[in-house]
Parts: structure tokens; sequence; C-alpha cells
């Protein structure tokens, strides 16, 4: 399976501006309620690997049927 790395970088970008979101949040509550770049980096990962998961289920759907 080939890995697609531009998928990879918009779903870090989607992560990285719910982190900014967060911080501007923060700011605001008074209260730091942001993730660590460890958590924005595996929160990208876990979203690459559900598209990945449902890419091989939609193929294999359509070979199968």
């Amino acid at each position: 399976m080939k890995v697609n790395l531009q998928l990879f970088n918009e779903l870090l970008s989607i992560q990285k501006e719910r982190q900014l979101a967060l911080q501007e949040l923060s700011e605001i509550l008074g209260y730091d309620i942001s993730f660590s770049d460890e958590e924005v980096l595996k929160f990208a990962e876990e979203a690459y690997e559900k598209a990945v998961i449902e890419g091989i289920e939609s193929w294999m759907k359509s070979v199968y049927s």
C-alpha cells in the first residue's frame, strides 16, 4: 500500500488549526485546555489510520461485491 503524505499533511494541518483554536480559547478562559505537540501528532496519526482503514474496507467491498 502506498503512503499518502498529502492526506497526512492535510490531517496534520487540521489538527494544528484545532490546536491554535484551543490556545486562543485557553487565553480567554485563563485555563490551559490545549494539547501538547505529541498529542496533536497522535490525533493526526489516528485520523490518517482511520482514513486508510476506511479506504481499504471500501476497496475490499468493491472487489468482493
